[in-house]
């Protein structure tokens, strides 16, 4: 039996700008950070010789390409795992439309558990190519490689996104005293599942990329490299001040990451001492980011008191083994 444990992510600035119909005109940059939140996937021989797939329901079927869950059945394919194994997967926190990279996160852990599983051993990079290429190319999912990335190498890391389609991750490098300061700034709320898909607003972003329409993106993939200096020099209200300007640049860049009611309780929590904060992921709901002196988090709790505060710590772990037992 195997079984990996893979980060899901929080991405401070730059979203968007990991849409190939961006990168490979202009170049993207993401600033993002793996978190305490995990997705463990196991994998296991199976007597029956079939295969068993558990999550928030049960497949039995008779091989990889019977799997209705479109993301096991295509690391089994990239795998070359036909049958004969059962996969189970469990993650900390909701793992559709929540916007921490879940699915990414799910499909990198899926491939580190069933290459382990066969003795093969692939690189963070490899892995999350490997997992683009299953949700970007073979699914044909409307998304960037910002998720997949920051789920194989894990750590806070300012990834760079090439016209020609490589990816280089580069750490924050900061003291550790930085680092304290800047996760106690931060508070995590979940508002529940956004009322239009992540994808959807992805494709509506990358329709707009492909008509011309990228002046806001340019502006957000500069603040990825406005904010990694700012933390580097331990300047934490101005990352809160950039997670603003952030804020502003993605609904002029993308109406539909928020809506009425979000901006309604984003003024609630500024008016309460909050000096920026985001949606996480494509928007419309999911996960609430927000950046405030600590002795304002009282008051901005009491501001978003109608949702639920998720405590959470920066992880250093990308996607990792827990269990390898050989029979």
């Amino acid at each position: 039996m195997v079984i990996s444990k893979t980060p899901l992510r929080m991405s401070f600035a730059g979203g968007g700008t990991d849409l190939p119909a961006f990168f490979e005109k202009h170049g993207g940059a993401v600033l993002s950070t793996a978190i305490d939140k995990w997705v463990r996937v196991g994998v296991a021989a199976r007597f029956e010789g079939d295969v068993r797939v558990s999550y928030s329901q049960t497949e039995i079927v008779d091989t990889a390409n019977d799997v209705e869950h479109e993301l096991v059945r295509e690391a089994m394919k990239r795998t070359g795992i036909a049958r004969g194994v059962e996969v189970i997967t469990l993650a900390d926190l909701p793992s559709r439309g929540t916007g921490l990279g879940s699915s990414s996160t799910v499909t990198v852990g899926l491939l580190t558990a069933l290459y382990a599983y066969q003795g093969v051993q692939k690189s963070p990079e490899d892995l999350a190519m490997e997992a683009c290429r299953i949700e970007i190319d073979a699914l044909g999912k409307p998304i960037g490689k910002q998720d997949q990335y920051a789920a194989a190498i894990g750590g806070m890391n300012l990834l760079e996104f090439k016209p020609d389609g490589s990816v280089v991750s580069e750490p924050v490098v900061a003291p550790p005293e930085h680092f304290a300061a800047l996760h106690r700034s931060l508070l995590l709320f979940y508002t529940g599942a956004p009322r239009q898909s992540g994808d959807d607003i992805l494709a509506e972003q990358g329709k707009a990329i492909a008509g011309g329409d990228d002046g806001a993106l340019l502006e957000i993939r500069d603040l990825a490299y406005g904010m990694r200096d700012r933390m580097a020099l331990g300047d934490i209200r101005g990352v809160g001040e950039l997670l603003h300007q952030g804020w502003e640049l993605k609904r002029r860049a993308a109406p539909g990451t928020t809506n009425h009611a979000i901006d309604g309780f984003y003024e609630s929590a500024r008016e309460a001492g909050a000096w920026g904060g985001k949606l996480l992921g494509a928007g419309g709901g999911g996960f609430f980011l927000l950046s405030a002196a600590p002795e304002s988090h009282g008051d901005v709790r009491r501001a978003l008191s109608d949702f639920r505060e998720i405590p959470f710590r920066f992880a250093n772990r990308g996607t990792h083994l827990l269990l390898v037992e050989h029979e």
